[in-house]
């Protein structure tokens, strides 16, 4: 029977009622609840993942002792692969960021099952970079004067697992549509 529900996903006929001799299922698949008991649990649990990786990363640059491994365990996939290579390029250049970095009108986009099992949550948010700045090495600003200091992204937070409900950044990038900063 589960190559006939397999067919059938893929598009291909001739699947038949099972014969009397073949046992019917005794139970349904065991499912996975949600981690998150609501909407309004889950968009808590991103804020909370999302302040954390901000102070975690202005922490790093204030303290500069070795945090960037604290700061980097916060991301994985594409959003982790961009902060080293982001990293790498500032230590390169001995650039470094001052101030604090803040977030506001985080909305829930949707929760959704991953392809690892855990779960995906995306997000809009508004970054605030306005209380920051990026440096040289002399202490002289190499942000560019007009650089927006408000921006529209979208964020998007895997779990580690199905049962799982810590948060990681897998992804954030500007919103291409209508600033709603």
């Amino acid at each position: 029977m589960a190559a006939c529900v397999g067919s059938l996903l893929l598009g291909a006929a001739g699947c038949t009622a099972p014969s009397p001799s073949e046992p019917a299922p005794t139970s349904n698949p065991p499912t996975v609840a949600p981690v998150f008991a609501s909407d309004e649990e889950a968009l808590a649990a991103a804020t909370e993942a999302y302040s954390n990786y901000l102070a975690t990363y202005d922490a790093l640059w204030a303290d500069g002792d070795g945090a960037m491994d604290d700061y980097l365990a916060l991301s994985t996939g594409n959003a982790h692969d961009g902060e080293v290579q982001s990293m790498t390029e500032w230590e390169a250049k001995g650039w470094r960021a001052t101030g604090t970095t803040a977030f506001d009108s985080m909305a829930l986009q949707s929760i959704s099952r991953s392809d690892t099992g855990g779960w995906t949550l995306r997000t809009y948010l508004c970054v605030d970079a306005s209380q920051g700045e990026v440096i040289d090495g002399t202490g002289a600003s190499v942000a560019k004067p007009d650089r927006p200091l408000r921006l529209p992204l979208e964020v998007e937070f895997t779990t580690t697992s199905a049962t799982s409900d810590q948060l990681l950044i897998s992804e954030s990038k500007v919103w291409s549509g209508k600033d709603f900063c």
